[in-house]
């Protein structure tokens, strides 16, 4: 069983030509699209990631367990599969954004820019633990702290603003 441990904070849009040219940053687009809960409670999504001009698809199902800690089972499947879900699900709510992935301090900073925001963003800091100690980076400006505020979910936002 695999967890995700993350903090999420609402950030001041930040100089993204600065960060490609100054970390260790990747660039990934994201189109993901929610299929809904299964028995058992997990949510269900599917994604297509372009990583360097190259598509990969994943199916990933999440059950929360507290305000930071989700258990996480993520696979990657077929673009037949991910086609397959998608017809599958009539009535389906899907989202765009850009991630930046910047690696600073032993830890990994994913910065989430939508298109319908202008000057705003998403971070999201994976831990190891829910005690564990972490910093802002300084190019950063933090808004507020969103972790456990729904209505800044991925799933919140693709309803909104679809």
């Amino acid at each position: 069983m695999a967890l995700e441990i993350e903090r999420k904070f609402l950030i001041e849009k930040p100089n993204l030509e600065w960060i490609k040219n100054n970390t260790d940053c990747e660039v990934l687009e994201i189109v993901q699209t929610y299929l809904g809960r299964n028995s058992e409670g997990f949510g269900n999504r599917v994604r297509e990631i372009k990583i360097n001009g190259v598509k990969k698809y994943f199916h990933t199902a999440k059950k929360s367990l507290s305000g930071i800690t989700r258990i996480e089972l993520e696979k990657e499947i077929t673009k037949l599969e991910y086609d397959r879900h998608l017809e599958n699900k009539k009535d389906r709510i899907s989202l765009e954004k850009t991630r930046y992935i910047v690696k600073l301090n032993n830890l990994k900073y994913e910065i989430d820019i939508y298109p319908f925001w202008n000057e705003t963003a998403i971070l999201e800091i994976e831990l190891k633990n829910e005690k564990q100690k972490f910093e802002i980076p300084d190019f950063i400006k933090v808004i507020g702290e969103v972790t456990n505020n729904l209505d800044y979910s991925n799933q919140s936002l693709a309803k909104k603003y679809s």
